[in-house]
């Protein structure tokens, strides 16, 4: 049953997002730090929110990059976009994902989708669109299918 919810999804968000290549983040980058480093379970998962970093798309706008640590301690393989309910936010407004090709900014999208066993970790990148260049980024993430309310949160300062 988890087997055939996993494809549905798949199936709905490739269909509701279709090809994602959009832009590219080579002009601007920046690091945004990063906060502790402590591990959260979550489900049979464990999530680190590790860093952030600004890059630029293909309009030249700033975008924030957000790096994840993903393991997953379930027995069946599991990708971080079927599992967690990633969000990011400004002044509690959320951001739109951004979809930026590779390039020179070292971003991957690639990761996102990539099942992994148990016991494995994987780094996983994010982007998302700014809505502004100064306001702080609030991440949260949370388990996606979950009756659960555990969410972990880290916030990040823009610098330029």
């Amino acid at each position: 049953m988890k087997k055939l919810l996993t494809l549905l999804l798949a199936v709905i968000l490739v269909v509701t997002f279709g090809a994602f290549a959009l832009g590219s983040g080579e002009d601007g980058e920046s690091d945004q730090g990063s906060g502790n480093a402590d591990t959260t379970d979550i489900g049979d998962y464990s999530v680190v929110i590790d860093s952030c970093r600004l890059a630029k798309d293909f309009e030249g706008d700033n975008v924030v990059i957000v790096k994840y640590k993903f393991t997953n301690n379930a027995d069946d393989a599991a990708a971080f976009y079927l599992t967690f309910d990633d969000a990011v936010y400004q002044n509690g407004v959320g951001l739109n994902e951004a979809y930026v090709l590779k390039d020179s900014a070292n971003y991957s999208a690639d990761n996102q989708t990539k099942e992994i066993k148990k016991g494995a970790t994987l780094d996983v990148e994010v982007a998302y669109e700014l809505n502004d260049n100064t306001t702080d980024v609030e991440v949260e993430v949370k388990e996606l299918f979950s009756f659960s309310d555990k969410t972990i949160k880290k916030t990040f300062k823009i610098k330029k």
